[in-house]
């Protein structure tokens, strides 16, 4: 059996440009495929076919590659169609973030929720024309989507392309890893473990899920005990230490201190609360009291940029020969895309954390909500394992913010501004429709030159 054919769309991708580049050089699974990259930026583009074929050359994978800044060009007969790419990601994320913050709106990573949905307006529209070009050159394939914001881009792909096999992907619940990591934070397995025993695994009942960035554990339990005061005291030690050195990035920054707040309201843990700390109102500054321990801090579009540009240099030293492919075998490795990519195609029958329709596994939510859940994966696409009811409070989260998204995503395709407006207003950290009004028009016109010409009609 010969390896797929991947298309990727965004080849100078910041997370999976190498990723996917170290899988099919080093998967068995893999070889004899095809690697097609795609970029608008032919520079960013022959640096990575040239790192490709340095990598390919030495490992002997038996992968053939080929590139175009042209999309339609290569992906006839794709197996796989992944969307990793972003106009200007980081640039438009410090304007989202500024413009916010000036009408009330405190974000912290501004890729997802409140203000940030721009980056839906903005990339939305060219998520659907790829995937009908999928639809018309490779209709058998599966269109992966791997930009944020996940559930808004998803939501497009099922409500206005269901003709394309899709669904979408976010790195934060990378299995077996997330696994492995809760199995460590509750004393179950040791801190140097690397794997999950199969005797472990038959005792643990460990359910997630929820809306990508806004995802919860639900319930955890090993060999009949509850987790959760087992975390809750490591939690609380965890903050301590915060305390003494807290992150100065504001994703990570006084998360644990978040998360614990969240867990005694809900009596549930976020999984991912750099980004679900931005999801609530709590740590927005409203209110008489001061927030503990402060308000989210904004998306700091400079430390970000400093980091993609650090990243980059290393690409390009990998491409030139200046580092050596030893080296990169060494410190690159696959990531949640390219493994679920390699599973499907191989029939590996590995779980993993997807975003798509819920189909009744979160009984308490609609059947067609698209949520973040474990399921089984194969050629056939994923299909949910059961998780229960998620518990009121958070339930109602949930769906304000599944709302948020739905509205978003018809405001994206549609242009038009009253449903961009109430998506804006249903979105939880929003309380002012004059400050969302006037956060909206701002938008609007400095983000004129990126976003489709239907919004200036």
């Amino acid at each position: 059996m010969h390896g797929p054919k991947v298309t990727v769309i965004g080849a100078g991708s910041y997370f999976f440009g190498k990723p996917v580049i170290y899988k099919m050089a080093t998967s068995k699974i893999m070889a004899g495929g095809t690697l097609a990259l795609v970029d608008i930026n032919s520079q960013v583009l022959d640096t990575m076919m040239r790192l490709a074929r340095r990598v390919f050359d030495q490992t002997g994978c038996d992968v053939e590659l080929i590139g175009s800044t042209e999309r339609r060009e290569v992906m006839g007969d794709s197996d796989f169609i992944v969307l990793t790419f972003s106009q200007r990601n980081n640039y438009y994320r410090g304007v989202d973030t500024q413009i916010a913050a000036k009408h009330g709106i405190r974000m912290c990573s501004s890729d997802t929720i409140g203000p940030a949905a721009f980056r839906a307006l903005r990339d939305g529209p060219h998520v659907l024309a790829m995937a009908r070009d999928a639809h018309e050159l490779a209709p058998h394939a599966w269109v992966v989507n791997f930009t944020n914001p996940t559930t808004v881009l998803g939501t497009i792909l099922r409500r206005y392309a269901p003709e394309v096999k899709s669904f979408s992907l976010c790195d934060g619940n990378h299995e077996p890893y997330a696994t492995l990591r809760w199995c460590k934070m509750a004393g179950i397995l040791p801190p140097d473990a690397t794997t999950i025993p199969p005797d472990v695994y038959a005792k643990l009942d460990l359910a997630i899920g929820g809306v990508n960035h806004c995802t919860w554990v639900i319930r955890f339990c090993y060999n009949g005990q509850d987790m959760f005061p087992i975390l809750r005291k490591v939690l609380v030690a965890q903050i301590e230490q915060e305390k003494r050195n807290p992150q100065e990035d504001s994703k990570a920054r006084y998360n644990n201190a978040y998360a614990l707040q969240l867990f005694d309201l809900y009596g549930i843990l976020p999984t991912a609360v750099s980004h679900t700390k931005e999801y609530v109102p709590f740590f927005q500054g409203y209110g008489v009291t001061p927030v503990y321990p402060e308000p989210i801090r904004l998306f700091d579009a400079g430390l970000r940029a400093k980091q993609m540009a650090t990243a980059w240099k290393a690409t390009e030293e990998y491409a030139s020969g200046e580092r050596s492919v030893e080296e990169f075998l060494q410190n690159v490795h696959s990531d949640h895309a390219s493994d679920i990519i390699e599973s499907m195609w191989g029939n590996l029958g590995k779980p993993f954390f997807i975003n798509t329709i819920n189909r009744g596994a979160i009984t308490n939510l609609p059947y067609d909500a698209f949520l973040e859940l474990r399921c089984d994966i194969d050629m056939r696409g994923p299909r949910p394992q059961p998780v229960g009811e998620m518990p009121r409070g958070v339930l109602a989260l949930q769906y304000q913010v599944l709302d948020t998204h739905e509205l978003t995503a018809e405001a994206a395709i549609t242009g038009d501004r009253a449903i961009l407006r109430r998506a804006m207003l249903t979105d939880p950290i929003c309380n002012n429709i004059a400050d969302a009004d006037n956060c909206i028009a701002e938008l609007l016109e400095a983000e004129r030159d990126a976003l489709p010409s239907y919004w200036y009609r």
